[in-house]
């Protein structure tokens, strides 16, 4: 999905270019075009069949996804506790100092932003 968010619409074959730069080990057609008509067939693709080849753009906005899959993740593993999942990114140590940083700023910022104003 990101790469569909990033640049859309695309052919298989731009994807497939964009989902293996950097894999260790990349993905096959095969499997790109199996995930995609998962993708299309739960509404998060739309596939464009006007042209000589298939091309797909996202059915959803990249917010809506990206809240939707991280709800389904919290209540699924962490028992719909986001102090839980972030508690395990933390110390997992997947997170890097420059994000952990950038994660005390937007704590320290809705907090400012959630306290009651005092008439």
């Amino acid at each position: 999905m990101d790469a569909l968010w990033r640049s859309h619409p695309a052919g298989v074959m731009e994807l497939l270019e964009a989902v293996n730069a950097g894999r260790a080990e990349p993905i096959t057609r095969n499997t790109l075009q199996t995930q995609l008509t998962r993708l299309e067939t739960k509404g998060w693709v739309r596939r464009d069949d006007s042209g000589r080849a298939h091309a797909y753009e996202p059915a959803v906005l990249e917010t809506h996804g990206r809240t939707s899959v991280l709800a389904g993740l919290k209540q699924r593993f962490f028992g719909g506790s986001s102090l839980a999942l972030v508690r395990c990114l933390v110390e997992s140590g997947d997170i890097s100092a420059d994000e952990l940083e950038e994660l005390r700023q937007l704590v320290r910022s809705r907090s400012k932003s959630s306290t009651p104003r005092k008439p």
